[in-house]
């Protein structure tokens, strides 16, 4: 019987295995690929499109919350809000009041919250927004018909106000991110956008709330003919299909391997395997700057997740990449600049669990006013940040080291 149960055990485990498996696809991009056929391929091969006409305005930190509540304020029609984590505190408290006062004027307020993300907040948060008018609906919740997907969580961050304005974001609606009156916080980084890349957005949102509710919501009020409001040009990566890598790993795998002379990486989780490492490697080779920030391991709220990040120092700075460690508070913002001429932004982080498991939503930009800010932020930031050498690699502890490899054995669920 036992031999049984082990046979039966391993079956299971190779089905489920084969569940999760995405066959890894290899990145060649040509050197002299101009930028418009850039553009369009990138999109193509992460299933979206190119879209012109947008305005974009970078915000950072707790700035965040300031513009996407005065744009809620303003809100005629409906307030989309789909996102991770929601804690209790004074940003929660700012946000449901500013939600529940457009629910009551007679705005269509819809929230997606992931049920892990939100497994802590007092239920006294979700009353109140039911209360006042907001249908509210928790993403893959821990009940039997839904045990299967339990691992797949909705860690989009996402907000469409009247089909006329959208944002991506790395925040939280928690206070780490730092309240209106207090400021401070997380150091993070939102996009406010405009324009026809507004649609794309809402498609992404609706198409979890469909998941959740069960109905496909269609109205001239959600997908407007919108007008120009700017001149980038922009593409929205969010599809995950079986078998293959999902959008948001594509988007960061062909930007990596499409640079020729700069890319810079802020992100809080970045745990690269092995074809990531390679094209990093291959990018230095080739002459390109690769310069990453992440978070220490005193401050990610995950610490196992920087340690298996440590893991992959070695071999990225071995290939002549620069390493640096933010010190002055947490870093949340999943921001790629390329070449100073484009750049993503979103919810991804570099690491499996974005890549394979959970909902996640990248915004390509193409515009090199945008490159350049962020990376004029990036340039302020290593201020506050200590670079990581191969000597001081080489030189951590026993401990340090075990602590390491053990993090990696997990990478996959982290």
């Amino acid at each position: 019987m036992t031999a049984v149960a082990i046979l039966i055990a391993a079956v299971i485990s190779s089905i489920l295995w084969t569940r999760t498996r995405r066959e890894h696809v290899h990145f060649h991009v040509p050197p002299d690929l101009d930028r418009q056929t850039l553009m369009r391929a990138v999109a193509a091969f992460t299933w979206g499109r190119v879209l012109d006409g947008n305005a974009v305005q970078i915000i950072q930190n707790s700035a965040f919350f300031d513009s996407f509540l005065e744009d809620v304020a303003r809100a005629t029609h409906h307030v989309h809000l789909e996102t991770f984590l929601w804690m209790n505190g004074a940003v929660s408290d700012r946000v449901v009041d500013a939600l529940g006062a457009a629910a009551r004027r007679g705005v269509e307020v819809r929230v997606l919250v992931d049920q892990r993300g939100g497994k802590t907040t007092s239920s006294a948060v979700w009353r109140a927004l039911r209360e006042a008018g907001v249908d509210f609906r928790v993403y893959h919740r821990a009940r039997p018909q839904e045990l299967g997907w339990y691992n797949n969580r909705d860690h989009r961050k996402i907000v469409v106000v009247d089909a006329r304005v959208a944002y991506t974001f790395g925040h939280g609606i928690a206070d780490m991110w730092g309240s209106a009156a207090g400021g401070g916080g997380w150091r993070d980084t939102a996009a406010r956008m405009e324009g026809p890349i507004v649609a794309e957005m809402q498609m992404a949102f609706l198409e979890n709330w469909l998941k959740v509710k069960g109905i496909v919501e269609i109205s001239d009020s959600y997908f407007p003919k919108v007008e120009v409001a700017g001149n980038i040009p922009m593409h929205v990566a969010w599809a995950a299909p079986p078998e293959t890598t999902s959008a948001v790993q594509r988007l960061y795998y062909i930007a990596i391997a499409s640079a020729k002379r700069e890319i810079i990486l802020q992100n809080p989780y970045f745990i690269p395997d092995r074809h990531a490492v390679r094209l990093y490697a291959d990018a230095v080779a080739r002459g390109v700057k690769v310069r990453l920030m992440l978070p220490t391991s005193d401050t990610s709220d995950f610490p196992v997740v920087q340690h298996a990040s440590h893991y992959y120092y070695g071999p990225l700075l071995r290939a002549g990449a620069a390493i640096y460690e933010y010190t002055q508070s947490g870093i949340h913002q999943k921001v790629m600049i390329i070449d100073r001429e484009w750049c993503t932004i979103g919810s991804t982080n570099f690491d499996p669990r974005s890549f394979r498991i959970n909902d996640e939503v990248s915004v390509a930009i193409y515009d090199v006013a945008t490159a350049e800010e962020l990376a004029a932020e990036f340039e302020n930031d290593i201020r506050g940040a200590h670079e990581w050498t191969l000597e001081r690699w080489n030189a951590r502890t026993f401990g340090h080291r075990v602590r390491d490899r053990m993090s990696v054995a997990v990478k996959r669920q982290l």
